[in-house]
C-alpha cells in the first residue's frame, strides 16, 4: 500500500509541473472522443506523452500526435476487448436477473452469480491501467503480450493494483461528478499515473525476464 501511495503521489507532482501543456491535450482528447473512432488513438496519443512525463522526459505535441499515429490501431484493438469484456459482463448480469436465464435460478443463487460477475468486471476495469502504458514500453506491441503482461502485473503485485486501483476510481469519480475537471485534468492525471505505475513495477520484472518485450 505505501508504495501505492507513493508512486501516486510521485505521479501526481510530475503531472503539476506538466500542467499547463498536458490540460491543452487533455482538452483536445476530449474534443476527439466525439467522432469516437478518434478517441482510442487519442487515449494512445495522451498516455505517450504521460509516458514520457513518467519518465522524466521533456514533452510536446509532437509527441501526442506521434503517439496519436504508432499506436492507432494497437489502441483500437484493446478498445474493442474492452467492448467485449462489457458486452459479457452486462449480459451475464441480465442472464442470471430472475426472468432473464432460460431456466429457473434461485434468487440466492442468481444474486450470488451476480456478485461473481460484478467483481469479475471490476478486476478487469481495474486491470486496465497497464495495457495502454505497457504498450509505450514493449519491444513486442502485439495484443496477445500486452494482455499477457497486463495479467503479470496484476497478479504479481494485488495488493499494489488495488489500491492504485482505488485511488485512480476517486480520481474518476470526481470527473465524473464535476464534468469540467474531466475536459480539463482527468484523463492526463490518470495517464501519468498509470504510466508512473507501469514504469514502477516493469523495474523488478524486466530484471528477472518476467514481462516479454
Amino acid at each position: 500500500m505505501r508504495d501505492a501511495l507513493r508512486v501516486f503521489w510521485e505521479a501526481v507532482k510530475v503531472w503539476w509541473d506538466e500542467l499547463f501543456l498536458l490540460m491543452l491535450m487533455n482538452v483536445v482528447t476530449v474534443l476527439l472522443a466525439f467522432p469516437v473512432v478518434t478517441l482510442p488513438p487519442a487515449l494512445a496519443g495522451l498516455w505517450a506523452v504521460a509516458n514520457r512525463v513518467a519518465d522524466g522526459r521533456a514533452i510536446g505535441w509532437r509527441d501526442y500526435f506521434a503517439g496519436f499515429r504508432r499506436y492507432f490501431w494497437r489502441a483500437w484493438q484493446l478498445a474493442l476487448v474492452n467492448l467485449l469484456a462489457g458486452v459479457v459482463v452486462v449480459s451475464d448480469l441480465r442472464f442470471y436477473t430472475p426472468g432473464g436465464a432460460p431456466f429457473e435460478i434461485s434468487p440466492t443463487t442468481g444474486a450470488w452469480l451476480r456478485g461473481i460477475v460484478i467483481g469479475l468486471g471490476g478486476m478487469w476495469a481495474v486491470a486496465q491501467m497497464y495495457p495502454l502504458a505497457l504498450l509505450m514500453e514493449q519491444e513486442d506491441r502485439r495484443l496477445y503480450t500486452t494482455l499477457r503482461n497486463t495479467a503479470v502485473l496484476v497478479i504479481a503485485h494485488p495488493g499494489f493494483t488495488a489500491v492504485q486501483g482505488m485511488l485512480l476510481a476517486v480520481v474518476i469519480a470526481a470527473g465524473v461528478v464535476m464534468p469540467l475537471l474531466t475536459v480539463l485534468f482527468v484523463p492526463s492525471l490518470v495517464a501519468v499515473v498509470c504510466n508512473e505505475s507501469v514504469l514502477y513495477l516493469l523495474e523488478s520484472h524486466r530484471n528477472q525476464g518476467e514481462t516479454r518485450r
